[in-house]
């Protein structure tokens, strides 16, 4: 990233952050063994919730339940994909961008999150990303200022058990880079929640 001569401009922290290569998986051969949820050991699901299997796919506007573990706290979290966007780079006029940020396809990804509890997750960023056609991952861009058509990616700082919040993540896509799926990643790749846009 370039500076941007004027203090007044916001900058764009992280334009194109490095892309995670994740490594295609073989669907399992025979077995009658369904997915089951990835559950931690010792963690008790709260009553009224039903995990979603590990690995599952659902369609954009559906809610999935998993457990998040954030250092020594662990919740269950309800997560919806409520609707992904393609922006236009015109939306980053007022941002320094490198050649390659310039080239690349915003998306913005809104979406919906509950705390079944029991820990708090104030200020957590949700492992929300961005996975394309040629089976790379990309983490969501943070920006430095305000952004109006994707203005919070974070939870708030308090988030305890019963609170809701509704995120925006921005992603920039390299260019020749498709997006495929919405993934929530809270544990390994192939335990991975996909959204289809």
């Amino acid at each position: 990233m370039k500076p941007v001569p004027s203090s007044r401009r916001p900058l764009v922290a992280a334009a194109l952050a490095a892309a995670l290569l994740v490594a295609g998986c073989s669907s399992g051969s025979g077995g009658d063994d369904e997915p089951k949820a990835d559950v931690p050991k010792g963690f008790d699901v709260p009553a009224g919730v039903t995990l979603t299997a590990a690995g599952s796919t659902v369609k954009a506007g559906e809610s999935a339940s998993v457990v998040y573990e954030v250092d020594d706290a662990a919740s269950a979290i309800t997560v919806r994909v409520k609707a992904v966007r393609k922006g236009t780079m015109k939306d980053f006029r007022f941002f320094s961008l490198d050649a390659a940020g310039r080239a690349s396809t915003p998306y913005y990804v809104d979406v919906a999150v509950r705390n079944e509890g029991p820990a708090g997750l104030g200020g957590v960023t949700l492992p929300v990303l961005a996975h394309t056609a040629s089976n790379t991952v990309y983490p969501p861009n943070e920006l430095v200022g305000t952004f109006k058509p994707c203005p919070s990616s974070a939870l708030p700082k308090s988030f305890l058990k019963g609170a809701t919040a509704q995120l925006c993540m921005i992603f920039l896509l390299p260019k020749g880079e498709t997006l495929s799926t919405v993934d929530l990643q809270t544990g390994s790749e192939a335990d991975a929640i996909h959204w289809r846009p």
